[in-house]
C-alpha cells in the first residue's frame, strides 16, 4: 500500500474513532499501547486498515441491499398484490412474498446490529427503528395466520384481521422511512457515505413504491365498502368456491354478508 493510501486510511480511522467514542478507551487509533488489543485500528499495519474497511464495506453494502429489497420491494409488492389481484392461491403468494422479505430483513437486521454495536451507534434513530421493526415483524405472521383462519371461518374481518392489516401498513411505511434515515446517517457521519445521487434515487423510487402501495390499500378499502353497501361483498375466490360446493351439496345457495 502506498503512503498516500495508508495516510488516508489512518485519517479515516482517526475520524471514525473520535466520531463514535473510540474503541480502545479513547486511545489514538494508530497506537500500539496497552489498549491496542481492543482497538481494531491499533496494529499499525496498512494491511489491517485495509482489511477492516474492506470487511465493513461488504457488511454495510449487504445490510443496505437486503433491507432495501425487503422494505422497498417485497413487502410492498406483497401488500399491493393482495389488494389488486384476484386468483386462486393468492393468499399463499402473498404469504410467500412476506416470508421471503422477512428472511431478508432478519439477515439485514443481524448485520445492522453487529455494525451498530461495534461502532457504538445503537442509541441513534436508524438502529432503534430497525430494532422496533424487527420486533413488530415477529407478530405479523401470527396475526396473518389468525386473520386467514378466522376469515375462512366467518367470511369477514375480525380484530386479528385489522391488527394484521394496519400493522403491516405501519411496518412498510416505517421501513421505507428508515432506509432513508440509514443513508442520511452514513452521509452525515462520513462513514462509507453514499453519494447524494444515491439518496435522491432511493427517495424517488421508494416514494413511488409507497404511493402505489397506499393507493392499492385505499382502492381495496373503497371497493370493499362499496361492495358491502351493495350487499354483495364476497370472500376471496377459494373460500367462495368451497362455500358454493358445500351449499350445492345441501341443495341451497350460500349467501355472504
Amino acid at each position: 500500500m502506498d503512503s498516500m493510501k495508508a495516510g488516508l486510511l489512518l485519517a479515516f480511522a482517526s475520524y471514525a474513532n473520535a466520531q463514535y467514542g473510540g474503541y480502545g478507551g479513547g486511545s489514538n487509533p494508530s497506537s500500539s499501547g496497552s489498549n491496542g488489543g481492543s482497538n481494531p485500528y491499533s496494529s499499525g499495519s496498512g494491511s489491517s486498515y485495509s482489511s477492516f474497511f474492506s470487511n465493513y464495506t461488504v457488511i454495510i453494502t449487504a445490510h443496505a441491499v437486503l433491507a432495501t429489497l425487503a422494505f422497498g420491494l417485497l413487502f410492498p409488492v406483497g401488500g399491493i398484490m393482495i389488494r389488486l389481484a384476484s386468483f386462486r392461491g393468492l393468499w399463499w403468494i402473498h404469504g410467500l412474498f412476506q416470508i421471503v422479505a422477512f428472511i431478508l430483513y432478519i439477515a439485514a437486521f443481524a448485520l445492522g446490529v453487529y455494525m451498530a454495536s461495534n461502532l457504538r451507534m445503537l442509541h441513534l434513530a436508524h438502529p432503534i427503528i430497525g430494532i422496533v421493526l424487527f420486533v413488530l415483524l415477529i407478530f405479523q405472521p401470527i396475526l396473518g395466520f389468525l386473520h386467514h383462519t378466522m376469515f375462512k371461518k366467518h367470511s369477514r374481518r375480525v380484530i386479528w384481521s385489522y391488527g394484521h392489516i394496519w400493522l403491516g401498513r405501519i411496518i412498510i411505511t416505517l421501513g421505507i422511512i428508515n432506509g432513508g434515515l440509514g443513508l442520511q446517517l452514513a452521509q452525515r457521519t462520513h462513514f462509507f457515505a453514499p453519494p447524494q445521487s444515491a439518496i435522491i434515487a432511493y427517495g424517488v423510487v421508494a416514494g413511488i413504491i409507497w404511493l402505489i402501495y397506499m393507493a392499492s390499500a385505499i382502492y381495496g378499502e373503497v371497493k370493499r365498502h362499496s361492495n358491502s353497501a351493495k350487499g354483495d361483498i364476497m370472500p376471496p375466490p377459494q373460500y367462495e368456491e368451497r362455500r358454493r360446493r358445500r351449499g350445492s351439496k345441501r341443495g341451497e345457495m350460500t349467501q355472504y354478508a
